[in-house]
């Protein structure tokens, strides 16, 4: 009994010595798994879920497998502070970019281009939303558009395309689908083409010359003005309407329907221009983080919006309220009133990587492109955003203006 006893005591201490070092080794391998899960970016992105985490992951998930999974996360969290849609790029060639994006005046309808061709988006939904097959067709494939934009009254599209000896301005009818005219440029590409008010002018410019040109009529001026970085029109009223051309510290205002020099005007500003807006009533100048706001007519200064989060690289202006869209090279979209804050009214992580243009349009959208896709946005759900840094007495009214006093907002950076 004495040596049954003995065995027993013996297998039982072994039994018990493995099953302790059993757990010992179960416990480290579930320690050593929580620290590895604990230090994996996705997990730890998906422990903060907040905008900046799912920006920061992206900027290093190249085709990692759960970047479709941070895509509908940070998708998510952006729709509840003013994203309405994202561009579809399903039907553009791989790595294609969506670029010099135009809204419709009603805001329901983005015009854009991929290099070979215009196409068209809804904005409520980023779904393609084409006029037909055959619109800027020619034989051998689409045309490759270099400059772009969509005419007030939405019937007509211009472009401008590079050549061998030179540019050529295009416009086409969208209710035929036909091409209204086009003009040659004489030794230079078209880098910016923009409508006027009334849709009848079509302004442009190249890397010297800058001009405008009535399809209708066969109007077509043209003036060598070097150094010209931003075009546009300005409804002055009175049956008044004036061609802007910007280029560093110089602004020059013509008469749009002859291109008669009538005012110069000198920017007292030591920052880089950085463009005109589409309405012509602000020409805007930046210095990394800082921009400077002037009104075009008289050259004086309106407001100075300091200490962004990153350098600023592109702007359009919302005609109804004067607020300015703003995007910076680290990705976020800020909307600030030049005329009532010092300091931004709303601000939105856009993209992963730096927002390169801008372009606002009806109903107080605005539509951002980064590498990262293009996305439509609604900037009075921006300023109403609940993000800590945003300010919650921004006044909300102001973005609620009667359609008897609207005016035509568009894309800048011309």
């Amino acid at each position: 009994m004495a040596a049954f006893l003995n065995v027993l005591e013996k297998v039982l201490t072994w039994f018990f010595s493995l099953a302790f070092a059993a757990i010992l080794i179960y416990g480290y391998m579930r320690w050593s798994h929580h620290r590895e899960i604990e230090a994996d970016p996705w997990h730890q992105t998906q422990k903060k879920n907040t905008l900046e985490a799912y920006q920061a992951f992206l900027r290093q998930c190249l085709s990692c497998p759960q970047e479709a999974a941070a895509r509908s996360a940070l998708a998510a969290l952006q729709r509840q502070d003013g994203l309405i849609s994202q561009l579809a790029r399903e039907h553009l060639p791989e790595r294609s970019a969506i670029a010099l994006p135009a809204f419709s005046l009603d805001g329901k309808r983005i015009l854009a281009t991929w290099g070979r061709g215009p196409d068209f988006w809804d904005a409520e939904t980023g779904r393609r939303d084409s006029f037909g097959d055959k619109t800027f067709a020619k034989e051998g494939g689409h045309l490759r558009v270099d400059a772009l934009d969509y005419a007030p009254n939405s019937r007509r599209i211009g472009t401008g395309l590079a050549g061998r000896e030179g540019g050529r301005l295009m416009m086409w009818d969208l209710s035929t689908e036909a091409m209204v005219g086009s003009h040659v440029v004489d030794g230079y590409d078209v880098k910016t083409v923009i409508f006027s008010p009334d849709s009848n002018w079509l302004g442009w410019r190249g890397d010297g010359p800058i001009g405008v040109w009535n399809a209708q009529s066969g109007k077509f001026f043209r003036g060598n003005h070097e150094g010209v970085q931003s075009i546009a029109f300005l409804d002055a009223g009175g049956g008044e309407l004036f061609f802007l051309t910007a280029g560093g510290r110089d602004l020059w205002i013509w008469e749009a329907v002859t291109l008669t020099l009538i005012h110069e005007v000198r920017i007292d500003s030591d920052r880089t221009l950085l463009g005109l807006s589409y309405d012509g009533r602000v020409v805007v100048y930046t210095d990394g983080r800082v921009l400077e706001v002037f009104d075009t007519q008289t050259g004086a200064p309106l407001a100075t919006l300091r200490d962004l989060e990153g350098d600023i690289l592109s702007f359009c202006r919302d005609a109804e309220t004067g607020y300015l869209a703003i995007g910076t090279r680290s990705g976020f979209l800020y909307l600030w009133d030049p005329k009532g804050s010092p300091l931004p009214i709303g601000r939105i992580a856009a993209h992963a990587g730096p927002l390169e243009v801008l372009a606002c349009g009806g109903q107080h959208r605005a539509v951002s492109v980064g590498w990262d896709g293009a996305k439509v946005w609604s900037l009075e759900k921006i300023a109403e955003g609940t993000s800590p840094d945003r300010r919650k007495d921004a006044p909300q009214d102001a973005l609620k203006i009667p359609a008897s006093e609207r005016s035509m907002p568009r894309r800048e950076n011309n």
